[in-house]
C-alpha cells in the first residue's frame, strides 16, 4: 500500500489549482465542495496506507521514490516514506484537516464568491503543504512544503485584506519565520555537505561520523528554524498577532498545521539532537520556559482567540520540551491529542462567538451555554482536556507521559517538572475561566440558527476523541519507538492535582474578578515575555534618559528655555527640578543645574558654551551615539517594526498573488503550471528506477 502515498496529498493540491488558477466560473456550493472534498479525500487515500502501517509493513520504514536528479556529483532523490513517526503525524493531519474544512464550508459560506474561492484553495494548498512536510522522505522535499505553509500562512492570517491590522500581522508572521527558516536552510546545507545525501534516513546514518564541532552548529540553526516555525521563544512574537485571519485557518494553524511543523521536524532529527546534547539541553530549556511564560499571559487574556494562542505556545512548549530531553515518541503522543483538543476549542469558540454576534471577548461569551449548548460543552470537554484532568480526557494521558519524561530525565528533572507542574496549574485555571464565563447566565439569551451538520459532524468527532483518545497514548508512544515512564506514586498524585488545582483557581478568579485585574497589573512584567521589551526594561531605558537630555535637540532646548527665563528674573524651578523624562532623570538633573547655573553665572548661550566644552561635545556625542546604536534600533516593538519594514515587499507579493485570481495573469499562470507539471512529469518518467 506504501505505492499510494505520493498520491495522499494530489487531491488537496488539485483543490488549489483548479480553484485558483483554471479560469471557469463556479458557483458557491460547487467551491465550498471542490475545496471540502479537496480536503476529505486526502484522509480517505490515507485510511490503506495507514492500516497497512499499523499492521507492521511501515515499521522498517517505506521509502516511495518519486524523482531522482543526477547531477553528475550527486543523485538528489525527492521521495516520500511511510514510517511510524509520518503515520502518526500524517493521520492527525488529514483528520483534523478534513474536519476543519468542513466546518468551514458553514463558518466561510457568507463570505464573497471571489474570497470563497480564495480561501479553499490556499487552506487546501496549506493542507498539501503539510502533507509534504510530513511524508518528505529527503530535505527537498521537506523544504518545499516548509515553506508552502509558511507562505500560505500569511495568506490566510492576511485573508481579510483590507483589513490593515490583517495585513501587517500576516507580513510579520511570514517576515518572522522566513529569518528562522533561513537558520534551517544554513543547517541543512550543512548536513548536505557532510552526508553526501539529501536523503534524511541517509542524512541521520552519517551524523556518527560528522566531527563533534561541525555537528553542534548544524544541530543549533536546525533547532533555530523548528523553534521559529513553532513559535516558541524568542520567535514567539507572531502567533498571537496571526489571530487575524478566520476561525477555521486559527483552527488548523494552530492544531494540525504550522507551529507543529517544528516539533515534526524536532522529532524527525532526533538521533541528530541526540549527538549534540549540548543543543538538546538549550531546546529544552526554550520549550520549558515557553509552557510556562505562555500559561502565565494566557491567564490574564481578555479574547478568547488570543487565550488560545499563548495556549498554543505554551503546549507546544511541552513538546519541545520533552524533545529536548530526548523523548521524542512522548512528545508526538502529546501533539496528536493537543492537535484534536485545540482544533475542537478553536472550533467551539468559533460557534460561541458567532452566537455572541461575532466578538471573541470572553465576557461577550457570557451565556454561550443557553444559546449554543452544543458549541458549550464541546467547548468545556476541550478545555477539560487541555487542563488535562485525570483520568476523564485524553489531554491528562499525553500531559503526565511529559512529566512522567521530565521527571526521570536526570538531575535537573525534579525543577523542570515543578516548572511543567507549575505551567498544568496555570492550563486549568485560564481553560475553565473561559468555561466559567460561558455557563454563567445573562439576560440576552437569543441565538441565530447557525451551523447545520457541517458544524456538527465535526464538533462531535473531535469531542469524542478528545475524551476517549488517551487511551491511545501508550499505544501511540510504544508505536513510534518509546517508552511509557512509570513514575512514583507521589509526582503522578501532584501531576494529578495539578489541574484541578487550576480549576478551583479558575473557579476563584471567576467569582471576584478584581483579583484577576489586580493580578493582571502586578504582571504587567509579563512584558519580559517579549524579547524586545525585555531589552528595553534592563538595558535601553537607563541610556535614553542620559541620552534624551544630553544628546536630543529637545532636552537642549529646554535647558535653553530655562537659562533664557533665569536671566530674565524668572523663577523657573519647575522646568529644572521636576523630572518630565519620568523615574531615574535625577541621575542627569545634576549636569543639567550645572549646565544652567555656568551659563547663568557667565552669561553664557548655552549653545555656545556646550561648543566650547569639550567634555560637554563629548557627553553629547556619546549620547547621540547611544540613541543611534541602542535606543532608536530597540524602542519597545522597534523590532516588530523591523520586521514589518522587512516584510515591506510583501505586500507586493500579495498584490501578485491575488491577481492570479483574475484576468490574464491567471491564464498566464495556468500555463506556467502546467508546463511545470508537464516538466516534472518527464523528468519523472526518464528518472524512475
Amino acid at each position: 500500500m506504501a505505492h499510494l502515498l505520493p498520491f495522499v496529498p494530489v487531491p488537496a493540491l488539485l483543490g488549489f489549482l483548479i480553484l485558483s488558477l483554471i479560469p471557469v466560473p463556479l458557483s458557491r456550493a460547487a467551491v465550498i465542495a471542490l475545496g471540502v472534498g479537496a480536503a476529505v479525500l486526502p484522509a480517505i487515500l490515507f485510511f490503506p496506507v495507514g492500516l497497512s502501517c499499523i499492521e507492521g509493513v511501515c515499521v522498517a520504514g517505506a521509502v516511495v521514490p518519486i524523482l531522482s536528479i543526477d547531477t553528475g556529483v550527486f543523485v538528489a532523490q525527492i521521495a516520500m516514506s511511510m514510517d511510524p513517526l509520518s503515520m502518526v503525524t500524517g493521520g492527525t493531519v488529514v483528520l483534523v484537516g478534513a474536519l476543519v474544512l468542513i466546518y468551514s464550508g458553514a463558518y466561510m459560506a457568507s463570505e464573497p464568491l471571489p474570497d470563497l474561492r480564495r480561501f479553499f484553495a490556499v487552506m487546501n494548498l496549506f493542507l498539501a503543504g503539510m502533507l509534504a512536510v510530513v511524508f518528505a522522505a529527503d530535505v527537498i522535499l521537506l523544504f518545499l512544503g516548509w515553506e508552502t505553509i509558511g507562505l500560505c500562512s500569511f495568506m490566510l492570517i492576511a485573508f481579510y485584506d483590507k483589513l490593515p491590522k490583517a495585513v501587517a500581522s500576516g507580513r510579520k508572521a511570514l517576515i518572522t519565520t522566513r529569518v528562522a527558516d533561513s537558520f534551517l536552510l544554513a543547517g541543512l546545507m550543512m548536513l548536505f555537505l557532510n552526508a553526501g545525501t539529501t536523503r534524511l534516513d541517509g542524512m541521520l546514518a552519517a551524523v556518527p561520523a560528522i566531527d563533534p564541532w561541525r555537528l553542534a552548529p548544524i544541530a543549533g540553526l536546525i533547532a533555530l528554524g523548528a523553534l521559529g516555525k513553532s513559535a516558541q521563544f524568542p520567535f514567539h512574537t507572531w502567533l498571537p498577532s496571526a489571530m487575524a485571519g478566520p476561525t477555521p485557518v486559527s483552527a488548523l494553524l494552530h492544531s494540525a498545521t504550522m507551529v507543529a511543523a517544528g516539533v515534526i521536524l524536532l522529532a524527525r532529527l532526533a538521533p541528530l539532537f541526540a549527538a549534540a546534547p549540548e543543543i538538546s539541553a538549550m531546546v529544552a530549556m526554550l520549550g520549558i520556559l515557553t509552557a510556562a511564560l505562555g500559561a502565565l499571559v494566557a491567564l490574564i487574556q481578555t479574547d478568547v482567540k488570543k487565550l488560545l494562542a499563548f495556549s498554543t505556545m505554551s503546549q507546544i512548549g511541552f513538546m519541545v520540551l520533552a524533545l529536548g530531553l530526548g523523548a521524542p515518541a512522548v512528545a508526538l503522543s502529546h501533539f496528536a491529542i493537543h492537535a484534536v483538543f485545540k482544533s475542537l476549542l478553536f472550533l467551539s469558540a468559533g460557534v460561541m462567538s458567532h452566537a455572541a454576534g461575532g466578538s471573541t471577548a470572553i465576557e461577550a461569551l457570557r451565556g454561550s451555554r443557553y444559546r449554543q449548548p452544543l458549541a458549550f460543552w464541546s467547548f468545556a470537554v476541550g478545555a477539560a482536556s487541555l487542563a488535562g484532568l485525570p483520568v476523564i480526557t485524553a489531554g491528562w494521558y499525553s500531559k503526565e507521559a511529559v512529566l512522567a519524561a521530565v521527571w526521570s530525565s536526570g538531575p535537573w528533572g525534579v525543577p523542570l517538572w515543578l516548572l511543567a507542574a507549575t505551567a498544568a496549574v496555570l492550563t486549568g485555571a485560564y481553560a475553565f475561566r473561559v468555561v466559567f464565563i460561558a455557563a454563567s447566565q445573562t439576560a440576552d439569551l437569543a441565538a441565530p440558527a447557525w451551523g447545520g451538520l457541517a458544524v456538527v459532524v465535526p464538533l462531535t468527532v473531535l469531542t469524542l476523541v478528545a475524551v476517549v483518545g488517551g487511551l491511545s497514548v501508550g499505544a501511540l508512544i510504544q508505536f513510534t519507538g518509546g517508552a511509557p515512564v512509570h513514575t512514583p506514586l507521589l509526582p503522578t498524585l501532584l501531576g494529578a492535582a495539578a489541574p484541578i488545582l487550576g480549576v478551583l483557581l479558575a473557579r476563584q478568579l471567576v467569582k471576584h474578578p478584581q483579583e484577576l485585574d489586580a493580578l493582571a497589573k502586578r504582571m504587567r512584567h509579563v512584558r519580559i515575555f517579549r524579547f524586545e521589551v525585555l531589552y528595553y526594561y534592563y538595558f535601553v531605558r537607563r541610556f535614553r534618559r542620559v541620552a534624551t537630555v544630553l544628546g536630543n535637540a529637545e532636552g537642549t532646548e529646554a535647558v535653553a528655555d530655562a537659562v533664557a527665563l533665569r536671566r530674565e528674573g524668572v523663577d523657573v524651578p519647575g522646568l529644572v527640578t521636576d523630572d518630565p523624562l519620568g523615574r531615574g532623570a535625577g541621575q542627569v538633573r545634576g549636569i543639567r543645574t550645572d549646565l544652567i547655573t555656568r551659563a547663568t553665572d557667565g552669561q553664557t548661550p548655552v549653545v555656545r558654551m556646550v561648543a566650547g566644552d569639550p567634555i560637554g561635545r563629548l557627553l553629547i556625542v556619546v549620547a547621540r551615539l547611544f540613541v543611534g546604536f541602542f535606543v532608536a534600533r530597540f524602542n519597545p516593538d522597534r523590532i516588530d517594526r523591523a520586521w514589518m519594514g522587512l516584510a515591506g515587499g510583501a505586500g507586493h507579493a500579495w498584490a501578485l498573488v491575488r491577481l492570479t485570481q483574475t484576468g490574464r495573469v491567471r491564464d498566464h499562470s495556468l500555463w506556467i503550471a502546467l508546463g511545470c507539471a508537464g516538466l516534472l512529469l518527464f523528468a519523472w518518467g526518464t528518472s524512475w528506477r
